[in-house]
C-alpha cells in the first residue's frame, strides 16, 4: 500500500511527501541523490502547493544535516537543572534508555497514572500523544508549547462549526486583515492564499490591515490602521455601533433566520422559554404573539422592540446588543481606547458595510446563493489577550452583522461539512451552530487532535486535568494552563502532584511567557523524557533524550493535511496527502511514534492504545482496518490503514498502488455546493448573544467556591460582547511607557526555524530579523537613533538589541519582528544570542489569564533606553 521509494535515491529521483515545517503541511517533492536530499519543490499535483514552496520548507534540508543533531540516546548526569545549566549528557544504548524509561513509567502507572504528562505540538501526530495518554490512564495530554488560539478556535466553533476560517479571496472585494497576514506567506494555506490574494488585488479588491506593526501584509495594503495593542475588540464594537446605530447597515434576513437575534431575553439576561418545549421564544410580528423559535407557523420575526410574555417583560437579543453598543462604544470612547481616529472608525465601518452588498446573490452550480464580498479575518494577534475570547467574538460580530458567514465572498469555515457526510454542522441545543466533527471521528468523546467542541458547554467539575478543562468548559483549545498547575497543584486543587513528562516537538521554555517561570516549573518534575532532533531550551531540562527522525525520514499518521483544520475551504475537490520517508534516518535514530508504541507494549497497554487509535482515526468503522488489541503496529502500517479508510469513503478501489510516485495525492470527489458553502444550506443559528455563559459562569462559581477557589474570576461570563483592558493597560505608564507587540515573518515557523542557517542568512541580509522597531516620533523624543543598541526592560526582565527607527509601528509600541528569537540553548549555534526574546518580557501570572478560555495575555509594558556600555 505504501509507496516504496529507494532510500538511497540512486541516480536522483523526485519523491513526493509532505512538509511539517508548520501546521499547513504543504505537499512537496524531494530530490534525492546518493542518499542525500539536494532539492525540494512544491508538488504541482496538490491543491495545497500547486508547484510552489515557501522559504522555510526549502531551508529544512539543512536541518537534516545539522552537525549538532542528536543521533543516539542521551542521559543526564548533572542533577541540577536551570537555564544555562549544562546537563552533562552521557551517551547510552537504546536498550539502557528504554529500560530506564519503562521502569520510571511503570512506577507512575502503578501509583497514579494521572501524574504523567504527554506534551507535543506535532499536530500531524498528536494522535499518539492522546492515544498513549488515554491508554496509560492520564488525562494530561493537552499541554502545548504555545499560548494562543484559545478564544479563536472556540469562536470559530460557535459561529462556523469548525476550527479555522479563511476569506473567500476569489470573490471578496473588501478584505480586512486584523492581527493576521492571510495571503502574505503566513496563516492558513499560505501558498494558495498568496495566489488568490494577488489575483484579488489585481482585480481591484481593497485591502485594509489593522495592526500595531506595519508588517508584511500591512506594507502591501491599501490602508494600514495602527492600533494600540490589545484594543482590537473595542475597535470592532465601535465599528458595529456605527453599522447598527448610525448607518443601519446590517443583514436583517440573516439576523432573523440564521442567528439568535430574535430570541427574547428577560431582565435576568436569560431567554424566555416555552413552558412545554423549553425552547427559546421569539415574537411573531404578523401574529402579534410569542412562539418557540422553531414553530412552523412563524411569519415575521421581530429583532427589535419591547414585549411581554406571560407577564415577563422582554426584548429580542439584537435589541439588547444594539443598545449595548450605543451606550458603551461611542466613537469618542473607542478613539480614546484604541487611538484610532473617530473619522477613520466611521469611514471603514461604512466602507465595510457597503462593500458587503447586502441582498446581492450569485448563481453557482445552479443554486442562487447570497453574495457578501466583504470580510474581515483575524488570528493570533487578536486572541492573545486575557479578553481574547471576546476580542475574537467582537470581530466575528462584524462578519455576522453583514451575513457573510460561510457564503460566497465572505468568511468561510474550514470545511464544516465533511466529505460524503462524514461530519457536518447542524442545529443543536436552542437551534445553535453545533458540529459533530469530533463526535464522529473520536468515538463520541468530542475531543480530537487537541481541539474540543465548546458547544454545548462541557460539564463543570472540580479540576482533574492539569489544563483545568473542567473549569474552562467553553474553550475548545487550552494549550498553556498546565504550567500553572504543575508549578502549584495545591492552589488549583489538583488531587495529585505531577511527576513526569514526555515531550516531542515542543519548546515551552521559549514559546511561553517568562522563561524563568517555565524553568522553575520543569524543575518540579521528577523525570522528563524528550524526543529531539536538536537540543533546545526545553530539552536541556530532560533526564533522557531519545533521537527523533526528521519528517523527511518517516511515516506519519494519514492524512497529512487535516481537512477540518488546514485544507482550503470553499470550492474545489477533497484531497488527502501522503507522507513517506524520502531518505533513511541516521543509524540509531527512530520515529518517536514507533518508540511510543514500543513503550506502550512493554507497559502492557498496547491494546488500550490501539483501541484509542481506532476511535481517533475512525479505523473501528471497518473490521478489516481496525487495529487488533494483541499486537504492536508500526506507523507505516497505521498510515496505510488510514489511507485505505479514506479511499473507501470515496468509493475508490483499494489496491497496492493506491499511492505511487506518479500519484501522490488521494483525490476525493469534487465538493458539492453544500460542502463548499454550508451557511447557505443550514438552519443552525449563529450566536450574537451568548446566553449560555450566564449559567456556565454560575456553575463555575458554585464549584470553585465549594473547593476553596473563591478567587476564581467569573465576571467575564457575560452574554454581550465586551472589551476589557489587558492588565498592562491598567498599569501606571509613567515609567514603562510603551507596549510590546510582535509580527510574524513568513520565513519563521514556531521556534525551530531560528536555528536554520539558510533562514538566518536571508534574515541577516534583508534586515528582516534581529531588530527592534521604534516609532520615529517616539525615538526622537527619547534621543534614540536608527541603529542604536538599546535595552528593553519590563518588570519581568530586560533584553538587549538593535533598534530600527521607522514610521511602520504604532507610536506607543515597540515592535518585534518574529516571536521566538533571542534563543540561548548551548547547541543552537545559529540562533543563540540573535534577536530579542519577546516572551522574556511578559510575566507568567494567573492574573493575566482569561477564565473563559484560559488564554494567557501577552501584552506587557516596557521602557527603552540606550545601552551606554
Amino acid at each position: 500500500m505504501s509507496q516504496q521509494p529507494n532510500p538511497a535515491g540512486s541516480g536522483g529521483e523526485w519523491i513526493p511527501t509532505s512538509c511539517n515545517a508548520c501546521f499547513n503541511v504543504c505537499a512537496i517533492r524531494v530530490l534525492c541523490k546518493d542518499g542525500k536530499i539536494v532539492d525540494i519543490k512544491g508538488e504541482h499535483r496538490a491543491p495545497s502547493s500547486r508547484g510552489k514552496i515557501c522559504g522555510k520548507a526549502k531551508a529544512r534540508i539543512t536541518d537534516l544535516y545539522n552537525p549538532k543533531r542528536v543521533t543516539g540516546p542521551l542521559r543526564r548526569t548533572n542533577p541540577q537543572k536551570g537555564i544555562g545549566t549544562d546537563p552533562m549528557w552521557e551517551e547510552i544504548s537504546w536498550e539502557t534508555a528504554m529500560d530506564e524509561v519503562v521502569a520510571r513509567l511503570e512506577k507512575i502507572h502503578a501509583d497514579d497514572p494521572r501524574k504523567l504528562i504527554v506534551s507535543t505540538f506535532d499536530l500531524c501526530n498528536f494522535y499518539i500523544a492522546q492515544s498513549f495518554g488515554t491508554a496509560f490512564g492520564t488525562p494530561n495530554y493537552e499541554f502545548y508549547p504555545v499560548s494562543c488560539g484559545n478564544g479563536l478556535h472556540s469562536v470559530f466553533f460557535l459561529t462556523l462549526g469548525t476550527i479555522n476560517s479563511e476569506i473567500d479571496l476569489e470573490r471578496c472585494n473588501y478584505i480586512m486583515l486584523w492581527g493576521s497576514q492571510l495571503g502574505h506567506g503566513v496563516n492558513n494555506n499560505p501558498l494558495e492564499a498568496i495566489r488568490h490574494m494577488a489575483e484579488a488585488r489585481k482585480r481591484g479588491a481593497k485591502l485594509v490591515v489593522v495592526d500595531p506593526i506595519c508588517g508584511v501584509a500591512a506594507s502591501k495594503a491599501d490602508e494600514w490602521i495602527p492600533i494600540r495593542p490589545g484594543t482590537d475588540g473595542a475597535l470592532a464594537l465601535g465599528m458595529a455601533n456605527v453599522l447598527l446605530n448610525d448607518c443601519g447597515i446590517y443583514d436583517r434576513d440573516f439576523l432573523r433566520n440564521r442567528t439568535n437575534a430574535p430570541y427574547l431575553v428577560s431582565a435576568s439576561g436569560q431567554y424566555v422559554r416555552d413552558e412545554g418545549t423549553g425552547h427559546p421564544m421569539v415574537w411573531d410580528r404578523a401574529q402579534n404573539k410569542a412562539l418557540p423559535y422553531d414553530d412552523a407557523t412563524i411569519e415575521e420575526l421581530a429583532i427589535e422592540g419591547s414585549y411581554e410574555v406571560g407577564g415577563i417583560p422582554c426584548n429580542p437579543s439584537f435589541h439588547l446588543l444594539k443598545n449595548h453598543l450605543k451606550d458603551n462604544y461611542s466613537l469618542d470612547k473607542v478613539e480614546k481606547i484604541t487611538t484610532v481616529p473617530s473619522e477613520t472608525i466611521q469611514r471603514i465601518a461604512r466602507e465595510f458595510g457597503e462593500a458587503a452588498s447586502i441582498g446581492s446573490t450569485i448563481e453557482i452550480d445552479g443554486e442562487t446563493l447570497p453574495l457578501r464580498p466583504a470580510a474581515l479575518e483575524f488570528k493570533r494577534g487578536i486572541t492573545h489577550h486575557k479578553n481574547g475570547f471576546f476580542n475574537v467574538f467582537s470581530l466575528q460580530l462584524l462578519n455576522t452583522m453583514v451575513g457573510n458567514l460561510d457564503v460566497p465572498g465572505g468568511l468561510i469555515g474550514t470545511n464544516a461539512n465533511g466529505p460524503v457526510g462524514y461530519w457536518n454542522v447542524y442545529a443543536g441545543k436552542d437551534g445553535m451552530v453545533t458540529s459533530n466533527i469530533y463526535d464522529n471521528i473520536s468515538g463520541g468523546r468530542g475531543s480530537f487532535a487537541c481541539f474540543m467542541s465548546p458547544y454545548p458547554p462541557n460539564p463543570v467539575a472540580a479540576p482533574e486535568r492539569l489544563n483545568l478543562r473542567e473549569l474552562l468548559p467553553l474553550s475548545g483549545f487550552i494549550p498553556g494552563t498546565c504550567a500553572f498547575t504543575i508549578d502549584d497543584p495545591e492552589k488549583f486543587k489538583i488531587p495529585y502532584r505531577p511527576e513526569a513528562m514526555i515531550t516531542c516537538r515542543t519548546n515551552m521554555v521559549v514559546s511561553n511567557n517568562d522563561p524563568k517561570f517555565q524553568a522553575d516549573m520543569l524543575k518540579k518534575l521528577d523525570f522528563i523524557l524528550s524526543f529531539a532532533i536538536k537540543i533546545d531550551e526545553t530539552t536541556e531540562f530532560a533526564d533522557i533524550v531519545l533521537p527523533e527522525t526528521h519528517d523527511f525520514e518517516k511515516y506519519w499518521f494519514f492524512p497529512a493535511n487535516q481537512p477540518a483544520g488546514f485544507q482550503k475551504p470553499g470550492e474545489g475537490s477533497w484531497y488527502f496527502q501522503t507522507i513517506q520517508p524520502v531518505v533513511a534516518p541516521p543509524e540509531g535514530v527512530r520515529n518517536w511514534i514507533d518508540v511510543m508504541m514500543e513503550i506502550a507494549d512493554r507497559l502492557g497497554i498496547i491494546g488500550e492504545l490501539n483501541a484509542e487509535l481506532n476511535n481517533m482515526l475512525g479505523l473501528g468503522i471497518y473490521e478489516d482496518l481496525a487495529l487488533a488489541a494483541d499486537r504492536r503496529y508500526t506507523i507505516e502500517e497505521i498510515h496505510d490503514r488510514a489511507a485505505q479508510l479514506f479511499a473507501m469513503m470515496f468509493g475508490k478501489e483499494v489496491t497496492p498502488d493506491l499511492f505511487t510516485d506518479a500519484k501522490p495525492i488521494l483525490e476525493g470527489d469534487k465538493k458539492d455546493i453544500e460542502e463548499c458553502y454550508p451557511g447557505c444550506f443550514t438552519d443552525a443559528r449563529v450566536p450574537i448573544y451568548l446566553e449560555h455563559l450566564i449559567e456556565v459562569g454560575e456553575n463555575i462559581r458554585q464549584v470553585t467556591d465549594s473547593i476553596g477557589m473563591d478567587w476564581w474570576d467569573t465576571s467575564h461570563y457575560h452574554p454581550l460582547a465586551q472589551w476589557r483592558p489587558c492588565p498592562a493597560h491598567e498599569e501606571d505608564g509613567s515609567e514603562y511607557d510603551l507596549f510590546i507587540a510582535s509580527s510574524r515573518l513568513p520565513l519563521h515557523g514556531q521556534s525551530h526555524s531560528a536555528d536554520n542557517p539558510w533562514v538566518d542568512d536571508v534574515c541577516r541580509h534583508s534586515r528582516m530579523d534581529y531588530n527592534i522597531l521604534l516609532n520615529n516620533e517616539t525615538a526622537s523624543r527619547k534621543g534614540i537613533c536608527d541603529g542604536d543598541t538599546v535595552w528593553i526592560e519590563s518588570k519581568t526582565a530586560r533584553v538587549r538589541g538593535k533598534v530600527r527607527v521607522t514610521g511602520a509601528v504604532h507610536h506607543e509600541t515597540l515592535g518585534i519582528l518574529g516571536g521566538h528569537l533571542g534563543q540561548w540553548a548551548k547547541e543552537k549555534t545559529i540562533a543563540r544570542g540573535k534577536g530579542v526574546h519577546i516572551n522574556s518580557l511578559v510575566a507568567h501570572d494567573w492574573d493575566m489569564v482569561g477564565t473563559i478560555t484560559g488564554q494567557l495575555d501577552t501584552c506587557a509594558r516596557v521602557k527603552i533606553y540606550k545601552d551606554e556600555g
